[in-house]
């Protein structure tokens, strides 16, 4: 389920963004980062302490833990011998066909995080370009389920009731996720809860390389199909599970777009994840867009 995208901001194409809803949250991680930007280099612990954390005269032995923590805790940092490193999501440039990715779609009561809430999450892993495994749970979401939102997903409040709550089935996401790259349609809509849940529970924020399939629709197809809805792609993609706004089926029918799309940038020879997160995410423009820019739903 996803709400109409903004228009896409067509200035430069970043490397890399955060997911939505992640980027005011400022971390260690983010701390840590922003120093090895400023030196140059791989910091050592110590350094970490002081610069990132600010933290003068800290015990080594502590030191060393709270970067261990916090290296762990981001997929964006890495450790070169005893300094750590800007990783800055690491696999970059791997090939796509080895790149493992988890595809996630959402069902919500409305369309904004913290006025709405989550009643469903989707998800599958694609390992060489072929779904491997899958993620499904009904949540409740602690409020009444708006009927027109019932009317589109045919999730009402009986469904959901003794479902787990988002407290519950959001860690449960989060460990079925790991470190893939996440993707969905119309991302922003889907990431953007899911960072607001996980603020919410303390628990950082998704730091792992992301992947819009409606951006990299309509960049790759280039005016091809009239419009770049789930739908449309979903049959343009043979796929054989059809988008029936529920989190599950949404997603493997998103999955079977990502892998034609995959397949027209592997003809182009954009085979690596970097080429691919140069192209999925708002950005610089590639090729005209079709006539809903601004009005696309998944």
């Amino acid at each position: 389920m996803g709400d109409p995208e903004p228009p896409t901001d067509t200035s430069q194409t970043p490397s890399r963004l955060p997911t939505p809803g992640a980027e005011d949250a400022h971390t260690a991680g983010d701390r840590v980062r922003e120093v090895i930007a400023r030196l140059g280099r791989p910091v050592s612990v110590a350094e970490v302490a002081v610069e990132a954390l600010g933290i003068d005269g800290c015990p080594l032995s502590v030191a060393q833990r709270l970067a261990r923590d916090i290296v762990a805790g981001d997929s964006r940092l890495a450790w070169d011998g005893d300094r750590i490193t800007d990783a800055g999501g690491a696999g970059g440039g791997t090939a796509l066909g080895a790149t493992r990715f988890c595809i996630v779609d959402l069902e919500t009561t409305g369309g904004a995080p913290g006025s709405s809430a989550i009643t469903e999450i989707g998800a599958v892993r694609v390992e060489g370009l072929r779904i491997t495994d899958r993620f499904s749970t009904l949540v409740d979401p602690e409020c009444p389920i708006p009927p027109h939102i019932t009317g589109i997903t045919g999730i009402d409040d009986a469904m959901v009731r003794g479902q787990p709550v988002i407290d519950v089935a959001l860690p449960a996401f989060i460990a079925f996720a790991g470190d893939d790259v996440l993707v969905a349609h119309n991302a922003p809509f889907d990431l953007r809860f899911l960072n607001y849940e996980r603020l919410r529970l303390r628990d950082g924020y998704f730091t792992q390389p992301w992947l819009d399939t409606l951006v990299l629709a309509r960049r790759l197809l280039n005016g091809a199909l009239p419009r770049h809805d789930l739908s449309t792609l979903a049959t343009w993609a043979g796929a054989p599970v059809r988008p029936a706004h529920r989190a599950l089926a949404d997603a493997e029918a998103t999955a079977s777009v990502l892998v034609a799309l995959v397949g027209l940038m592997r003809a182009g020879a954009e085979t690596t994840l970097d080429a691919a997160m140069a192209i999925g995410q708002p950005g610089a423009r590639r090729g005209p867009q079709g006539p809903e820019e601004s009005a696309a739903a998944a």
